[in-house]
């Protein structure tokens, strides 16, 4: 594997992984929750105290300072102290961020490790660049992916902004 294939691999890799902190895609500064909250709506909401769940169902959107995310069922699971444990997306899930969309059938988000799990022919277009594999596996806090399964990787590179051999952009 020559140099300039790896170095390609690892900014995709990179650029895949890095968190965001810009207001998500397609949204507009009156949509943008205030720092720090995220807005959920949905076409219905079951709240249920004695097994610490809320299940929104319908339409789904989850707004956030950083990202939005679309899908028909998520399940949000706390502790008994009223935090969020982890939340359980089904049904068409796409995460959007600057740059940055997944697509999948299931996404599990784990708060404790601050991972996510997607599975169901998940997929991460990270600019031109692609990964899909059975399931796929993100720690955000390591900034590092995990797959399993036959992964496909698609990296594209833009010719137009290829280093000379003198150093210069062309």
């Amino acid at each position: 594997m020559n140099s300039t294939y790896r170095l390609s691999l690892l900014a995709a890799v990179a650029l895949i992984l890095s968190t965001s902190y810009l207001p998500a895609q397609d949204t507009n500064a009156a949509d943008t929750p205030p720092p720090n909250s995220t807005v959920i709506t949905s076409d219905e909401l079951r709240m249920d105290k004695e097994s610490n769940t809320a299940v929104f169902t319908g339409n789904v959107l989850v707004v956030g300072t950083n990202f939005n995310m679309k899908c028909q069922e998520m399940t949000v699971f706390f502790t008994k102290d009223s935090k969020v444990d982890n939340i359980l997306s089904k049904g068409d899930v796409v995460i959007q961020q600057p740059g940055r969309i997944t697509h999948s059938g299931q996404a599990q988000y784990f708060h404790d490790e601050d991972k996510f799990v997607l599975t169901d022919q998940p997929t991460i277009l990270d600019n031109k660049n692609q990964i899909s594999a059975p399931k796929i596996i993100i720690f955000r806090t390591k900034q590092s992916l995990l797959t399993e399964g036959r992964t496909k990787t698609t990296l594209v590179q833009d010719i137009g902004t290829q280093p000379a051999s003198d150093g210069t952009v062309k």
